[in-house]
This record gives structure tokens, C-alpha cells and sequence, in this order.
């Protein structure tokens, strides 16, 4: 591959600046005065002049420290002014100072200790970098603007600069000692009004240059993914991210060298493209499931309208049939290797669940993705907490947006604002952000809210309750900016703005002009509500004949955002409508019955209509029967569903003829006549998935005859299976096609596979047998418990077609398998003439012959010749039922005592006792499962 320059996007995982503020200030003073050349560069960042990263860029990097923060609406917004709060915990972050709390220095209106800020200010006022705007009353101003001059002042004390003999600048007079020397410094141009309010930009731009004042490290590559075919993600030394897009596809499984550029430096990476894959399936939550891949994929090939497709994924309950993520919300990462799906309504997961995932999912290099299928296990007993709470208002507002860490029921929220009650709404299909209304809010003002009541999808509820938090309502007074305009065929251009624009301000007010100004006509809209994205349908009654329509799309000055901010004035973007020659195909064809449509679905590569005219032929691939079908249809956009389908279950051949559907461009390109092969009936009726035969489930105890016989072995269950197509051998070999009582199946078990004839006898061995035998095989320290009633479920494996099996389950014996151990020696409390010995579990039989006693350490014996020195008696009441009771006679110790006076474990002359398990012979301790003690056990009593 040759060397060339790749580009790169950063990604937001840079390490926070950390360390105490001499430390940190130090080091910058260090670099600050001893590199002059570095100032150039500092210089020519700030000023543009030959700029090393743009002021996005430098916000992007500082945002990723967590020394800034975007807006609400996910922006940057450079052009605003910046309040003396938001400099306060910019300079703490910069300077690597410590966050103050538990301290109030001003009287500021809201300056409470849940105010965001208060932090910040307080650690800027302890390093003596920024002080109140008024001594006299101790005030901040913390929602006041910062100054250019005043920024120049903090950087001048944080840097340590020198204070220059000369002036030129337009500060005021205190302040242009400071002003200069941060000019001097080449962090501010010389031309920049001081007087003026500083702008989130001109921050930006000066504080990435103080903080690439840092040394820094030399970079590595710590590693590179290949999340597609010609895209890979290198994470270097310090923890940052680049994308690196290639120019030629790698080939799976083949280890390939990159060379590519990232912030002017060359560098070499190893990566090896892995077959594309299902990597997980897990439940955040009771209301999501996330289903993560190791390569970007075509949504379209799992959602259709923010719909999961119909039988793409399931999520079944064990023991039932029903889809839960039937109709159910999907979304997807930035880089599309997740897709999260919520559940409608009230749905909510617990207990254990069979995931799968068809191979109907493809990547976006177009390659298949292997059918996946899991056990899953919900048990959420996470509450919800605030994630945040957002305003922003043009000058007032009666709406405040809280986001939760999870979905939340939408009912029994209690909220107030400001100490009155407010309304909510849920705000999007994953039922975590909730709009809170009825309240006129300022913008610029501080407010409390509480939420009482607030609830996940498994009951937990939000602790404290109710959650105490304020809000700020940010002051948006920006008009909107057109970000995008592009024409999606030679009828639709997509429009996206930088915010929430009004979709009623678009519609009569969008108009196009072809290339001398005239007006075309105005747009119609086609989104249905408001949003940044819009698709707009052309006026265009014709297309040229020449096969290009180039012009403007002019946007009227009244188009608003949803907060009232309008353009101001008239907006023209340059258009070029190409025509569209390109006829839609068939990218998906399944056998659907879920909802109140069912028949076969067909996905298409753009949006279509149906012509109204033609049938569909159906062809049985079994018995050869050919039926025609009308061309009836349920659907819009990208998908159909054929809906006068009445035949019997079976494998297909579709023949679609000619112009059966057309897409919406000028040309009304026809389908081309098509030949496809679906499956008609589902897995659950047609007598496909697996089942079980001969044995059924045995769950083998192997019971000891004996205490004399070897310790038990591992458990083990034997399932007999069938399946007509082949199993999944896979499938049948994976622990999470199985639980125990309910759970996943103890660590260490595996399972083992024998191929069966149909008479249940094992033969030669196949990799997708018909009739197979699945062993599972439980590890012996696992079974802790005996229980007669132990469940054994079977709900994972699947045929070759990914069918899965109905879940069935048996019930058995297992004996415990775990040998008790001795675990504690103690003189008792309540008498002080026994010794109390415990174990891990309760034993039944504890022969004299199996133990040792020492006290002041001489061995003590006791035989039938010898005198009785001591006895054990088994506890059968009180508080220490299950133990063993050791009384002892004085002659143990004492040769001239009475055998029957017994020893005061407490007495002064018994300095220390020991006791261990072990004995002339092998142990025979055991407990009422025949599991032996374990020897050697040695404890101190005293």
C-alpha cells in the first residue's frame, strides 16, 4: 500500500489535564518563557495566519479534556459570548486547579452550593486569578460577559508573563500592561478590540494555545481496528483516536501495513480486517437491548423507519413465543456498529431471554453478517438518575428538558419548576428525555426543579426521591444556519440546519430559481414535523432535456427556529439536479406476519410506488405449483408488503415482472423484472425448529453407593435433539443455550455432542446433524445445594436455518458435591467449659478418630484404653444447631484430677488450644450427602 495522507477526525478520548496548580502553572512558565518559537506557532494558531487547527478543531480538542462544554443542541457555537462562569471553569481546567466546594465567597443571587459554577469560581478566587466584579456588595457576576481585557489579566497572572515597558492596544488603561503581554506572547492579535466581550472562539483559540504549551509526549500506535473495509480506527499512546480512510479495500483475514498522517506526522499501523459479526447482544436496562457489531452496517438492513424489521432481530422470553422487539424503536451509534433497540409501550424485560440476530443484516461494504443467537439474562435493579437538565430561551421560556440515564415510565412523574407544578411529556421513543412545561422561565436566570416519582421500566425508582436539581436557562438568540442543502434525486433535496427549525416557517417559503434568477415555484415540505433534517419535494412540473437543472434554493428570511430566531435575511444555496436514470431494485424480500399485515414484505434501494398494474407469480420450489397473486399492496417509501398471499408453507421462487413498481423520480424508473426466493410460514408453525426425541432432557445425579466411594464427579444433563434441516452445532454447543434453576450455567461447565441416528444410537460423527446428544457438563464444586426439583431449561439452539427451539425444561435431582470444611474453633461464650466447632456446611457424622486436639501444645488423646479426656456431642438447638460441641476433662492436662471434673477452657492454666482435622486413618467426617470433610484443617481456638 502506498504512503499517503489519510484524513483523520479526533475522537472525544483525551485524558482531563489533572495536577495541582503550581505544578501545572510551572510547567506552562517553563515552556512559556524558554520556547520563543513555540509562541509563532501559538500565534499563527490564534491569528489564522498558517493555522494548525481550526478554531473547531482547537474546541473540539479542549471539549474532549472536558475543559469545555458544547451547548445544549450539540454545538460549539464560537460565535457567542462567554459568561465570567463559563471562563472560571475553563481557566480550572486549563490550569489543572482543584474544584473549591463547601464554600460560598459571594452573594450572587443563586450562588448556592447546587449551583454548576460554584466550584470553578471558588478555585479561581482561591488561586487568585479572578476576583468579584463587586467588592463593596461581593459580587461576581457570574453570569455576566468576560472581557477580552479581563481574559488577558487571568493569563498574565496564570502564565507568570512579563509586564512590557511599552504599549499598543486598545485596552483600558489598567488593563493594557496585560493586554500587551499577552499579545507580546502571541496568544492574542494586536488588532483585537480589548474593551470588547470575549467570544467563545477567541477563548477557544487562546486557551488551545496555552494548553499546547505543554511538552508533549511522543506518540505511538497503541492499536488499530478495521471497522470496515476501508475505514480503521488507530488509538495511539496518550488514548486519542483517529479515523484513517483508506483508498484501497483491505481483505478480510489478511494482515495489512497502513501508512498515513495524523497532526503532520507519519505513522504505520498493522491491522487485519475480521469477518464481519454479531459481538454481543446486552440489556442495559429492563427496556433496551444493544446489539453490538465489529463492523459498521446497513441500518437499512435492520430498521425501516426507525423500526426494527420484522423478524431481523428477536428477543424471546423462555418458554414463550412472542417477539418482545416486535414494532420496537432503534437507534444507532455514530459509527453504526450498535444499534439499541427500546421496547413499545409498557414492555419490560426480566428473567431470561433467547436473542437472535439474522443474517438478513449486512455491513456497509454489502458483506452478510452470520446469524447470532444468545442467552440473555435482565435482572435491572439499577435506579434512574438525572443525566442532565437543559433550557434555552430567546428571552423567555415555558419549557425545560430533562434527560435520564435510562428509559422511565412516562406516568407518575410529579414535577415542579421553580416550586409550581409542571406538566410532562416524553419526548422521544426511548423514554429518556421528558419535557417539563408550564412555567415562564428568563433566560439567563437560574431555576430549581424537582421530579418526584421517577420510575424505571422494573420498578426501581429514583433515589432520592424526589431528585432535587436547577436548571440555567441559556440565552439563544442565534439565527438558525443552513448547514447543508443536497439533492437526493432529480425531485428531493435534503435540507439540515445546526438546530430544531419550524417546519410550518418552510412550508410556501423555500423557493427555486433555475440558473438567471426566475422562480421555479416554492418547495413542498414532505418531514412531517420539526426537526434539523428536512426532505423538500421540488416544483419542478418537467425535467430539462438536457439532464441537469442547475439554480438556487432560496430560503425566505422568516424561516424561524423553534425558538422564534429567524434567518433575518434571504439565504441562497446553489442547487444542481442531476437526472435520475438509476431504476430501484430489490434489497430485501422475507415472509412477514407480525402486526395486522402479513405477506411477503419487499425492501427496496430508494423510495417507490406501486405501478397498480402486473401480478406477482409464486412458484413452489417443492412441487413445481405456479400461482399468480394480485398486486395488492400495504406500504409507502421503501417497503411493501404483497398482501394477497394465500398459499401453503413452503421455500418459493418470487417472480416480479417489469414496472410492478416505479421510483419517484421524473423518469419514473420501472423495476426491473425480478426473480426472488422467500420462505412462506414462520418457524413457529411450520414444523422446522428444533425439538427433542428418544431421552428427551436426563439429568444424571450420580449418587455415591457409599461414603467410601470416590468423591462425586461433575453433573451432567443429556438432551436428545432433531431437527428435519440439520442443527445449529454451534448453537448446541454454546453454554447460554441452557440454564439452571433460572440462571446461566455454573463457570467452567461445557457441553459435548454425539451424532445419533434416529433410533437415539450413537454414529458417525456429522457437523450439522439431524439427531445429535448434547452432554452438559456441570462442574462438581458448582452443585452447592441438593435439591430434588433442580430445573434444566433448553432454550438456545437453533437449526441451520436459525430457527430457534421452543423452549422446554425438566426438572431433576442433583446432590450437593461440595465437601463441608472445618472453619471455626471457639470457646463458647455462654460457657466456658465447651469448645464450639463450626463448619461450612452441616456434618452429620464426626467420628472422635478424625480429629486432633492441642492445648498448651500437648497433644490430647482419647481411646477406648485410654481414660476419656474428652467428648463431642452435636448441637441440635439454639443459635448453634449444626455444630459440634468438645467438652474436656481437667486430667487432660492434669494428671493428679478427678476424670470426671471438667476443664475451664478460660482457666489461667489453658494458655492455648488447637484444633485439626486429621486423623490415624483417612477421614470419614462427611456430611448427609456422603461428602467427605477436608483433613488437614488446623485452627487455633485461644
Amino acid at each position: 500500500m502506498s504512503d499517503m495522507s489519510y484524513p483523520t477526525k479526533e475522537k472525544s478520548q483525551f485524558m482531563n489535564v489533572q495536577g495541582g496548580e503550581k505544578k501545572v502553572m510551572k510547567k506552562i512558565l517553563s515552556v512559556a518563557l524558554s520556547t520563543a518559537m513555540a509562541f509563532s506557532m501559538f500565534a499563527s494558531v490564534a491569528f489564522g495566519e498558517t493555522a494548525k487547527a481550526t478554531p473547531q478543531q482547537a474546541f473540539d480538542a479542549l471539549a474532549a479534556k472536558g475543559i469545555l462544554n458544547g451547548y445544549p443542541d450539540g454545538q460549539a457555537h464560537l460565535e457567542k459570548d462567554l459568561t465570567r462562569a463559563e471562563f472560571a471553569k475553563i481557566v480550572t481546567k486549563l490550569f489543572g486547579l482543584t474544584e473549591v466546594t463547601g464554600k460560598l465567597s459571594y452573594k450572587d443571587k443563586g450562588y448556592t452550593a447546587t449551583n454548576w459554577a460554584v466550584p470553578y469560581i471558588e478555585a479561581v478566587t482561591a488561586a487568585n486569578l479572578m476576583q468579584g466584579k463587586d467588592t463593596v456588595k461581593g459580587l461576581f457576576d457570574y453570569n455576566g460577559k468576560v472581557t477580552v481585557e479581563e481574559v488577558a489579566a487571568v493569563l498574565f497572572r496564570a502564565l507568570k508573563l512579563e509586564q512590557p515597558t511599552t504599549t499598543d492596544n486598545s485596552a483600558s488603561v489598567w488593563a493594557k500592561g496585560y493586554a500587551q503581554a499577552v499579545i507580546n506572547a502571541g496568544l492574542v492579535a494586536q488588532t483585537t478590540n480589548f474593551k470588547a466581550n470575549a467570544t467563545r472562539s477567541l477563548v477557544v483559540e487562546t486557551a488551545y494555545a496555552v494548553d499546547q504549551m505543554s511538552v508533549k509526549p511522543t506518540l505511538t500506535v497503541a492499536s488499530a481496528e478495521a471497522v470496515s473495509p476501508t475505514k480503521v480506527v488507530v488509538t495511539f499512546s496518550d488514548k486519542t483516536t483517529a479515523d484513517v480512510e483508506l483508498t484501497t479495500a483491505l481483505v478480510a483475514g489478511v494482515e495489512t501495513t497502513i501508512n498515513f498522517k495524523h497532526l503532520e506526522k507519519d505513522y504505520t499501523a498493522k491491522v487485519t480486517l475480521q469477518a464481519p459479526k454479531v459481538v454481543s447482544a446486552t440489556a442495559p436496562n429492563a427496556k433496551q437491548v444493544v446489539v453490538k457489531f465489529n463492523r459498521a452496517i446497513d441500518v437499512d438492513t435492520l430498521a425501516e423507519s426507525s423500526k426494527v424489521i420484522d423478524g431481523v432481530v428477536k428477543v424471546t422470553k423462555v418458554g414463550s413465543k412472542d417477539d418482545e422487539v416486535s414494532n420496537a424503536y432503534v437507534t444507532f451509534s455514530a459509527d453504526n456498529t450498535e444499534a439499541t433497540i427500546t421496547l413499545p409501550g409498557v414492555k419490560a424485560l426480566k428473567g431470561n431471554y433467547t436473542v437472535v440476530v439474522s443474517d438478513a443484516v449486512k455491513t456497509t461494504a454489502g458483506e452478510a453478517i452470520p446469524a447470532f443467537t444468545t442467552l440473555l439474562t435482565v435482572a435491572d435493579t439499577v435506579a434512574p438518575t438525572v443525566a442532565s437538565v437543559t433550557s434555552s430561551a430567546k428571552a423567555t421560556t415555558k419549557d425545560v428538558y430533562v434527560t435520564f440515564s435510562e428509559p422511565v415510565k412516562t406516568t407518575g412523574i410529579v414535577a415542579y419548576v421553580n416550586g409550581s407544578a409542571a406538566s410532562t411529556t416524553v419526548q422521544n421513543d426511548t423514554y429518556t428525555e421528558f419535557k417539563l412545561s408550564g412555567v415562564t422561565l428568563d433566560s439567563g436566570k437560574t431555576y430549581d426543579v424537582s421530579l418526584l416519582n421517577v420510575t424505571d421500566f422494573a420498578g426501581n425508582v429514583a433515589t432520592p426521591n424526589p431528585i432535587k436539581t436547577t436548571v440555567t436557562v441559556v440565552s439563544d438568540v442565534a439565527a438558525p444556519v443552513i448547514k447543508s442543502v443536497t439533492a437526493v434525486s432529480d425531485k428531493f433535496i435534503e435540507v439540515e440546519f445546526d438546530k430544531n427549525v419550524d417546519r410550518a416557517s418552510l412550508v410556501g417559503n423555500v423557493r427555486l430559481l433555475n440558473a438567471v434568477g426566475e422562480s421555479q415555484g416554492t418547495f413542498s415540505v414532505i418531514t412531517t414535523a420539526n426537526g434539523k433534517k428536512f426532505t423538500l419535494q421540488s416544483p419542478l412540473s418537467s425535467f430539462p432535456s438536457t439532464g441537469t437543472f442547475t439554480g438556487s434554493v432560496v430560503f425566505g428570511a422568516t424561516v424561524k427556529d423553534t425558538l422564534g430566531n429567524t434567518l433575518g435575511t434571504a439565504s441562497s444555496q446553489a442547487i444542481t439536479f442531476t437526472k435520475d436514470t438509476v431504476a430501484p431494485t430489490v434489497t430485501g424480500v422475507t415472509y412477514t406476519t407480525s402486526g395486522s399485515v402479513k405477506g411477503i414484505k419487499l425492501t427496496f434501494s430508494e423510495d417507490v410506488v406501486n405501478s397498480g398494474v402486473g401480478s406477482v407469480v409464486l412458484i413452489n420450489n417443492k412441487t413445481g405449483q405456479s400461482t399468480s397473486i394480485a398486486n395488492t399492496t400495504s406500504g409507502s417509501g421503501k417497503s411493501f408488503i404483497l398482501t394477497a398471499v394465500n398459499v401453503e408453507a413452503g421455500e418459493y421462487t418470487v417472480r416480479l415482472p417489469e414496472g410492478l413498481f416505479k421510483d419517484k423520480s421524473f423518469s419514473a424508473n420501472k423495476l426491473a423484472a425480478t426473480v426472488l426466493t422467500v420462505t412462506i410460514g414462520s418457524a413457529t408453525t411450520d414444523g422446522d425448529a428444533p425439538v427433542l426425541f428418544n431421552n428427551g432432557i436426563v439429568i444424571n445425579d450420580s449418587a455415591k453407593a457409599a461414603v467410601t466411594d470416590a468423591v462425586y464427579g461433575d453433573a451432567t444433563v443429556t438432551v436428545d435433539l432433531k431437527d428435519a434441516s440439520g442443527l445449529n452445532t454451534a448453537s448446541v454447543l454454546e453454554i447460554n443455550s441452557y440454564t439452571l434453576d433460572d440462571k446461566a450455567l455454573p463457570a467452567g461447565s461445557y457441553v459435548t455432542i454425539q451424532t445419533l441416528t434416529d433410533a437415539g444410537v450413537v454414529t458417525t460423527y456429522s457437523s450439522s446433524p439431524k439427531f445429535a446428544r448434547a452432554t452438559i457438563h456441570i462442574p462438581s464444586s458448582s452443585v452447592t445445594e441438593t435439591k430434588a426439583d433442580y430445573k434444566f431449561v433448553v432454550n438456545g439452539v437453533t437449526d441451520t436455518s436459525g430457527n430457534p427451539i421452543e423452549a422446554v425444561s425438566k426438572t431433576g435431582k442433583l446432590t450437593s458435591r461440595t465437601s463441608p470444611v472445618f472453619n471455626s474453633a471457639v470457646v463458647s461464650s455462654g460457657n466456658s467449659y465447651e469448645l464450639i466447632l463450626g463448619f461450612s456446611k452441616e456434618v452429620t457424622v464426626l467420628p472422635e478418630s478424625d480429629l486432633q486436639f492441642f492445648i498448651n501444645n500437648d497433644a490430647i488423646t482419647s481411646n477406648i484404653i485410654n481414660p476419656d479426656y474428652y467428648t463431642i456431642t452435636k448441637i441440635v438447638n439454639g443459635s448453634d444447631k449444626g455444630k459440634w460441641s468438645v467438652t474436656f476433662s481437667k486430667k487432660a492436662i492434669d494428671s493428679s484430677a478427678a476424670l470426671a471434673d471438667t476443664l475451664d477452657l478460660n482457666s489461667n492454666n489453658v494458655n492455648r488450644i488447637i484444633v485439626k482435622i486429621a486423623g490415624p486413618t483417612t477421614v470419614t467426617a462427611h456430611d448427609a450427602d456422603g461428602n467427605v470433610l477436608t483433613d488437614g484443617t488446623e485452627i487455633s481456638a485461644k
